[in-house]
């Protein structure tokens, strides 16, 4: 009886998942499995323990220090020990005669152990979260954990699969050492890097999903010629998706460089001229022009005629999200009387602020400076800081009517914000300028 393509598909596709479900099973028992999942779940505790006991803070650092800092090295060690199994027990010649073909057993694995990866992941974004309900009683939303674990996806995914596709094609556990100095120069040197090469970051998703699936793909073609099965329609097929794949994602690198600013590649001339303002040098402050939380373009000019409170914060700095809590009494507070506040997220992560402006229904304007780049120095990371002169974070403005600066709130004032209202009455009480 001849099968179709498709029939063929859908039963390798079937063995491939009750394979994989065998293969979480198998690590998930192992000791190695379970202490990369203590480890990370530990450290990412301490880690949000440490910082304001905010569910928000929490989900932040879930991501970006739970998921990229630790779990993804230890993710390095446990796909490199899964990928050497068989040769690590001696049991390569009774998986040699297993009847699914070499490309099928090697998807489910790669697949299985990604699985492990993720669980893992699910139980150190619990863990992060865990910090605040002990420390300070605060439950996260809903949607917390949902984009923590979302955010880490495909970061998890290129870290397993160049670490697995490395291992299976030289044969050699030495690879995987190879993708762990890939990873650490990425995260020392990232000040002097470009965004575009930055995989944890979540704007840069289609260019390493496709570059991941690429590598895939590619070793499974290798594992069928390896295995001598014959080329058939889905062999060819396997060289053809992943050579178009990495094209793909190389090309979606290069329009991402050629069309941002993304210092050291590329600097956009329209935001060097948003960060040569200087706030200093004119009465009003600097104008922009930045996505907003759906999105959106938003523009300050827009909001002429009405006093502005703008605060800028970062996850860098946790302690800056104050500012949002602050936003949001403010303008509760001064509802309907032409006033806006907009809050100006410094973050080389483009979906952090969006995120956050779901988990916290924030009811003001939230955006984010797409030229943000990684720096020590706080004015030389976003054109917004430099044009502002930020020397610090958390950091909030006031202006009357006409973008003219009236005062900043201190620290005291951004704890508690009813210290901040008489300035916002004050910024109020100046008239409207001529046009």
């Amino acid at each position: 009886m001849t099968r179709w393509p498709a029939q063929t598909a859908r039963a390798a596709l079937r063995n491939a998942l009750a394979l994989g479900r065998h293969e979480f099973r198998i690590s998930l028992r192992e000791r190695a499995g379970w202490g990369a999942i203590v480890v990370a779940s530990v450290l990412a505790f301490i880690d949000s323990a440490l910082k304001p006991h905010l569910p928000l803070v929490s989900g932040i650092r879930a991501s970006t220090f739970g998921g990229t800092m630790v779990l993804a090295p230890l993710a390095i060690v446990l796909a490199a020990g899964a990928a050497r199994r068989d040769e690590a027990v001696a049991a390569s010649d009774i998986t040699g005669v297993r009847p699914y073909p070499a490309h099928v057993l090697f998807l489910a694995r790669l697949a299985g152990n990604y699985a492990l990866v993720l669980f893992a992941y699910g139980l150190t974004i619990c863990s992060s979260l865990a910090a605040p309900v002990v420390m300070a009683g605060r439950w996260p939303a809903l949607l917390t954990p949902i984009h923590a674990l979302v955010r880490g996806v495909v970061p998890l995914l290129y870290v397993v699969a160049l670490t697995y596709c490395g291992v299976a094609l030289a044969r050699n556990a030495l690879a995987a050492a190879l993708v762990a100095l890939y990873w650490l120069f990425l995260f020392l040197w990232r000040d002097l890097l470009a965004r575009a090469f930055q995989f944890s970051l979540t704007q840069n998703w289609p260019t390493y999903a496709a570059i991941s699936l690429a590598v895939v793909l590619a070793t499974m073609s290798w594992q069928r010629w390896r295995g001598r099965a014959p080329a058939g329609w889905l062999g060819r097929r396997l060289w053809v998706a992943a050579i178009g794949l990495l094209l793909l994602g190389v090309l979606d690198a290069w329009h991402r460089v050629a069309t941002s600013h993304d210092p050291p590649l590329r600097a956009d001339p329209f935001v060097q001229k948003v960060a040569s303002q200087y706030i200093r040098s004119s009465p009003r402050v600097p104008g922009f022009w930045l996505p907003d939380q759906r999105g959106r373009p938003f523009r300050l000019s827009s909001t002429d005629g009405k006093a502005l409170v703008i605060g800028f914060w970062s996850p860098q700095v946790p302690e800056s999200l104050a500012v949002l809590e602050a936003l949001r009494a403010i303008s509760s507070e001064f509802s309907g009387q032409d006033t806006t506040c907009i809050a100006v997220c410094l973050a080389d992560d483009h979906s952090l602020s969006p995120h956050l402006a779901a988990e916290g229904r924030f009811p003001f304007v939230m955006v984010t400076d797409t030229g943000t780049h990684f720096a020590p120095n706080l004015t030389a990371c976003a054109p917004t800081a430099e044009a502002y002169y930020l020397a610090r974070l958390p950091a909030v403005l006031v202006t009357d009517r006409g973008r003219r600066l009236v005062g900043q709130l201190d620290d005291a004032a951004i704890e508690q914000p009813r210290l901040a209202f008489p300035e916002v009455r004050k910024a109020l009480a100046v008239a409207v300028p001529p046009p």
